[in-house]
C-alpha cells in the first residue's frame, strides 16, 4: 500500500498503441528494458516511441525527495512517472505492473489493460527490505535463484541475504582452497535428508531433487555448488531488479562442511559435535584467521554489496573450554569468559572485512561478549528478553528478523502472523527507531529439499512481510491486504509459483507473550473475511452466548480455550482448543545438556519456557524433539517458591515418537547439588495405536529452587517431543 494514494473517476487504456515517452540522458536505460519486458508479457509487443492514442511518460525529476521514492499520476491520457534516481522509476514500475496485474483480463495478450486514474506518492518505510535463503542444508539450482529475485523484485524487497556455507554444505566457489566445493559441497544422505524421504512418501514435495543427487565411487551423493562466474552474473542480474545480494560465511560455529577437510581448524584437531552444535573454528589459531581472511577475500570479489554477514549463532564452546591452550590465552589476554572469547574472534574478522571496505553483520547471539557498536545485528532470538533494547543501547543497528513470525520454514508461520505480530516490545525506545533498518524473513531448509516446496513456505508469506517492509503502519491493513491478495495470487498462478494457501473455517490462534504484566495475550485469525467467532475460557463448546471475539483479549494463569467460525448453520468445525498458561518458568534461561534433534528445533533454546503449547503435530513449529534423553535444566534466576510441575510429551507409534519413561524433576537453589523431588512414571504403552498427548504433572508443595532441571528418559530409541515446562 502506498504512502498516498487518491483515486480518480475513469481508466487509462494501456495497449500496444501507446507511446512511450523518456530522455535518453536521464540513464534509466536498464529500467526501461525492464519496463519493456513487462509490457510485451502483458501486451505480447513493446511500446513505440511513436505518437500514440496514450503516453507514458517517464521523467528525472529532483523535486521527488529521498532515495527509492516516487510519484506517479494516472489519468485518461497519460501515465506520468517521476523520480530522482533509478531506484525510484524502477518501484513505480513496480507499482505499475501490480496495477496491471489487479486489473487485467486473465489471459495474457488480451490486447489493452484498464488502469484506474489515481495520483501516488511513496517512498519506503525502511531501507532494509531484505529475504534469506539456506541453500547450504538443501541446495537450489542458479535458474531458482534468478526466479526467486524476480518474485522478490515484484514486491519491492531490495535484499537477498544467501546463506551459502553451514554444516551440512559449502556451495560457493574458493579457488585457494578447490577443495571445500570438491568435497565439501557433496555428502551422502544425512538425516535431514531421511527425515524428507520419510516425508516424501506422503507428500512428493519433499523429495530430493534428483537433479542434484549423483553417483560417485559407488556410493550415492547429493548437493552442489556455485561458481564464481556464476554468482557474478547473479549479482549482475539482481543488481538490475535493485536487489543486492548479501553472502553470509556463517562462523565460527556452523563450519563443518570445511573442518571436515580442514580440521586443523580447531582447537583439538577434530571435527565433531560439541554439547549442542558442532565444533567451530579455533580463535586462538592464527592459521583459522588465515583461511577466514583468504576465503573472504573471494567472497569480496565477487559480491559488490558493502556488507558481509558473518554469522557468530549458536556456536558451541565445549571445545573451547577443554583447551589448556585456550586458556592460557585468555588469561595471557585478559580475556574473562568464553562469550568474550567469541567476540575476541568476531573482532579479528570485521577488522579485516572493514579493512576492505564492508560493513558487517552479525547473528544477535554475538552480542553476549560484547561488540564494536558499528555491527549490524540480525536479530532472530526473540525469545530471549531485551535483545534489541540492548543491541540499541549498544548503538548497533538492528535488522529485525525475528524467528517468530520470520522463519517461514517453521509450520507455525501463518499469514496473519506475519503481516500483525508486534515485532519490539513497549520497552523499546522510540527515540532509538532510527537504528532500527529493516525488516527480514528467513527460509531455512533443513527439511525443505524442493523448490515446489521452497514456493510453498515462502508464498504468500513474502506478500505480507513486503507489504510490513515497505508501508508505514498507518497505511497497513489486515482486512485490505487479504482483499488485495486475491489478483496477486492470480498472478502468481500465472507465473507457475506453487504457494500454500486455502482459506477454511479453520481458526489459527495467535498468542503474545507479554513477560512484563504476565499474562498471554490471544488472537484469532482466518483467512475468511470478516467472520464471526464464539469462544470459551474452560473447555467448554462454544455457543451464540458464549464470549464473542471482538479481538485480542487476555489470560492470566490458565485456560481451556475452545472457538469456532458461526455462520447461519451455526457453529462450523473445525472447533479450535489451545491449552493457555502463563507460568512462572515464562522467558527464564534454559540450559541444555543434550541437544535437541536439530530437524525439529522449534524455536531452539527458548521453547520449552516461552508460553506455546503445541497442537495435535509434531511438526508445527511449538513442540521440540529429541532423539536422546532429555535432561534440561531451567534457571529461574531467583529462588522461588514452587507449587506445581508439568510437561506434555506426544506419542505417535507410526513415525515413531514415544513417551518418556518417566520424567524427573530435580531442584536446587546454589545450581551445584540438586535434590530428585519428582519421578513421573508412564503408564502409556508404547504399542498404542493413534495420537496420545500426555501431561507428566504433579503438585511441588512449596519447595523452593532456583534451579529446575528436568530429566526425560528415552526408552524407545525414536523421537520424544516436548512443548513446554510449565512450572507455577
Amino acid at each position: 500500500m502506498p504512502t498516498e494514494m487518491n483515486v480518480s473517476s475513469g481508466e487509462f487504456k494501456l495497449s500496444s498503441s501507446t507511446q512511450l515517452v523518456f530522455q535518453s540522458s536521464d540513464g534509466f536505460d536498464q529500467e526501461l528494458a525492464f519496463f519493456q519486458v513487462l509490457i510485451k508479457s502483458q501486451l505480447g509487443e513493446e511500446l513505440t516511441q511513436e505518437a500514440g492514442s496514450t503516453q507514458i511518460e517517464i521523467i528525472k525529476s529532483e523535486q521527488i525527495s529521498g532515495q527509492e521514492a516516487y510519484r506517479l499520476s494516472i489519468d485518461k491520457e497519460k501515465i506520468r512517472l517521476e523520480a530522482s534516481d533509478s531506484k525510484g522509476i524502477f518501484y513505480g514500475i513496480i507499482t505499475l505492473e501490480q496495477l496491471m496485474v489487479s486489473n487485467s483480463e486473465k489471459d495474457q495478450n488480451s490486447g489493452e489493460i484498464l488502469i484506474p486514474a489515481l495520483e501516488i506518492k511513496d517512498q519506503p518505510n525502511y531501507e532494509w527490505r531484505g529475504m534469506h535463503l539456506d541453500v547450504s542444508r538443501h541446495f537450489f539450482s542458479m535458474d531458482y535463484l534468478k526466479r526467486y529475485v524476480d518474485l522478490l523484485a515484484l514486491y519491492k524487497l531490495n535484499k537477498l541475504h544467501l546463506h551459502l556455507t553451514d554444516d551440512q554444505g559449502w556451495r560457493i566457489e574458493i579457488k585457494k582452497y578447490p577443495e571445500l566445493t570438491e568435497k565439501g559441497a557433496w555428502r551422502e544422505f544425512n538425516e535431514q535428508d531421511s527425515i524428507c524421504i520419510e516425508r516424501s512418501k506422503e507428500d512428493p514435495r519433499f523429495a530430493i531433487d534428483p537433479a542434484h543427487i549423483y553417483e560417485r565411487e559407488g556410493k550415492t551423493i547429493y548437493g552442489g555448488y556455485y561458481s564464481q562466474e556464476e554468482l557474478k552474473e547473479f549479482v549482475e542480474f539482481a543488481s538490475a531488479r535493485h536487489i543486492e545480494i548479501i553472502p553470509e560465511i556463517d562462523m565460527p560455529g556452523h563450519m563443518m562442511a570445511a573442518i571436515d577437510i580442514f580440521p586443523e581448524l580447531t582447537c583439538n584437531g577434530e571435527s565433531a559435535w560439541g554439547d549442542v552444535f558442532s565444533t567451530p573454528l579455533c580463535p586462538i589459531n592464527e592459521e583459522v584467521y588465515t583461511f577466514v581472511e583468504n576465503v573472504l577475500a573471494e567472497v569480496i570479489a565477487i559480491f559488490p554489496s558493502k556488507y558481509v554477514h558473518i554469522g557468530a549463532d549458536e556456536v558451541d564452546k565445549t571445545d573451547w573450554k577443554k583447551s589448556a591452550a585456550v586458556t592460557q590465552f585468555m588469561q595471557k589476554e585478559g580475556i574473562e569468559d568464553y562469550e568474550a572469547l567469541q567476540s575476541y574472534f568476531v573482532k579479528r574478522v570485521t577488522d579485516y572485512l572493514q579493512g576492505q571496505g564492508k560493513e558487517v553483520i552479525v547473528w544477535d547471539d554475538a552480542l553476549g561478549g560484547g561488540i564494536p557498536s558499528d555491527l549490524k545485528v540480525m536479530y532472530w532470538r526473540n525469545w530471549v528478553a531485551n535483545v534489541p533494547e540492548k543491541t540499541v543501547a549498544n548503538g548497533n543497528e538492528i535488522i529485525i528478523a525475528a524467528g517468530n513470525p520470520f522463519y517461514f520454514s517453521t509450520p507455525k508461520t501463518k499469514l496473519y502472523n506475519v503481516y500483525t505480530k508486534e515485532l519490539l516490545g513497549s520497552k523499546f525506545p522510540q527515540e532509538k527507531m532510527n537504528l532500527v533498518k529493516g525488516l527480514q524473513a528467513s527460509l531455512w531448509t533443513e527439511t525443505i529439499p524442493s523448490e515446489e516446496l521452497a514456493d510453498a513456505k515462502l508464498f504468500p508469506n513474502v506478500l505480507a512481510l513486503a507489504e510490513r517492509a515497505w508501508s508505514t503502519q498507518t497505511q497497513q491493513d489486515w482486512s485490505s491486504f487479504k482483499k488485495r491478495l486475491k489478483p496477486q495470487l492470480e498472478h502468481l498462478d500465472q507465473l507457475g509459483v506453487k504457494y500454500e494457501f486455502s482459506p477454511s473455517y479453520e481458526l489459527v490462534p495467535f498468542m503474545n507473550v507479554d513477560i512484563e504484566n504476565k499474562k498471554i495475550g490471544i488472537s484469532f485469525e482466518t483467512d475468511l473475511i470478516d467472520p464471526v467467532i464464539y469462544y470459551t475460557l474452560d473447555g467448554s463448546i462454544p455457543t451464540t452466548d458464549s464470549n464473542l471475539y471482538e479481538g485480542e483479549f487476555f489470560v492470566e494463569g490458565s485456560a481451556s480455550i475452545v472457538a469456532a467460525i458461526f455462520d447461519e448453520n451455526g457453529a462450523q468445525e473445525p472447533f479450535l482448543n489451545k491449552e493457555v498458561d502463563f507460568h512462572k518458568a515464562i522467558g527464564k534461561p534454559v540450559l541444555y545438556e543434550k541437544p535437541w534433534n536439530p530437524s525439529y528445533a522449534a524455536g531452539d533454546a527458548g521453547t520449552l519456557t516461552d508460553g506455546y503449547r503445541g497442537g495435535d503435530s509434531y511438526a508445527d513449529g511449538y513442540w521440540q524433539g529429541f532423539t536422546s534423553d532429555i535432561e534440561v535444566t531451567v534457571d529461574m534466576e531467583e529462588v522461588t517458591s514452587l507449587s506445581s510441575f508439568s510437561a506434555r510429551f506426544m506419542q505417535l507409534k507410526g513415525p515413531g515418537v514415544f513417551l518418556p519413561g518417566s520424567v524427573e524433576v530435580w531442584l536446587s537453589e546454589d545450581g551445584g547439588k540438586f535434590e530428585k523431588v519428582l519421578d513421573l512414571e508412564n503408564d502409556v504403552s508404547p504399542s498404542d495405536e493413534g495420537l496420545i498427548i500426555k501431561n507428566f504433572s504433579a503438585a511441588l508443595e512449596g519447595k523452593t529452587a532456583r534451579f529446575i532441571k528436568v530429566k526425560a528418559e528415552n526408552t524407545q530409541s525414536g523421537f520424544m517431543f516436548v512443548d513446554e515446562l510449565v512450572i507455577y
